[in-house]
């Protein structure tokens, strides 16, 4: 089937909230598609919205463009995708929404394992999409000081205390803390949908290291989330 199923981006509780895919006309090439040329990804049409927590949280959320490839054995989707959200300058006769940028990796897990799991970091926190997250799950802070102090995690009730502290060890605190930018990381299970994992870096990634980091960080956590 495709990848995300079809229908997987219409997750979630909010049905009003808008999803299209942003058409790029005559652009220069971004360093997205650079990198995706050079390593045999393929221009894609796919929607990811829905697919994570992450990539359902703005009112408008916008897969801008998405490239498919593989990593190791599985499919994979990197892109680039926009979340919208609600800001003041609504009241102000402005657009009404605050735009994030994000550059993600998207691919499948073995379901059954993490209902839900959000890592990101404390720095985002004040983002009113990131505060929507958190409506049924709870923080975790039974983690590696280095860690906790800029990270957060937020996990489904259904995950053991004892299970995510066997993922979050010192050994992976270490890994995370050294990366050169911030990676944020989400899981979900869809039961019959399946179940994914978006990592992502914020903003628009400024060349092909940054790309190069985005599929070694999200190998090494793939590894971890579904051995």
């Amino acid at each position: 089937g495709t990848f995300p199923p079809p229908g997987l981006r219409t997750a979630g509780p909010c049905v009003e909230r808008l999803r299209y895919r942003r058409v790029l006309m005559e652009e220069p090439r971004t360093a997205l598609e650079t990198w995706a040329t050079a390593h045999g990804y393929t221009p894609s049409d796919e929607e990811i919205g829905g697919a994570t927590p992450l990539l359902r949280s703005g009112l408008i959320d916008t897969t801008d463009q998405v490239y498919r490839g593989r990593l190791e054995d599985r499919d994979v989707l990197v892109a680039e995708f926009s979340i919208g959200s609600p800001d003041w300058s609504e009241q102000f006769g402005g657009s009404g929404t605050d735009s994030s940028v994000f550059t993600v990796m998207l691919v499948a897990v073995d379901p059954g394992r993490w209902p839900r799991l959000i890592v990101h970091p404390r720095s985002l926190s004040d983002h009113q999409w990131l505060r929507r997250l958190i409506r049924s799950d709870r923080d975790f802070d039974d983690l590696p000081e280095a860690f906790h102090d800029r990270y957060r995690v937020i996990a489904s009730t259904d995950i053991s205390d004892e299970q995510l502290r066997g993922l979050f060890t010192e050994e992976l605190a270490a890994w995370w803390v050294s990366q050169p930018s911030d990676v944020l990381v989400d899981v979900e299970d869809h039961d019959e949908h399946g179940s994914f994992m978006t990592v992502a870096h914020a903003g628009v990634a400024d060349g092909p290291g940054e790309l190069d980091d985005l599929v070694a960080q999200t190998t090494h956590l793939m590894r971890l989330i579904d051995p």
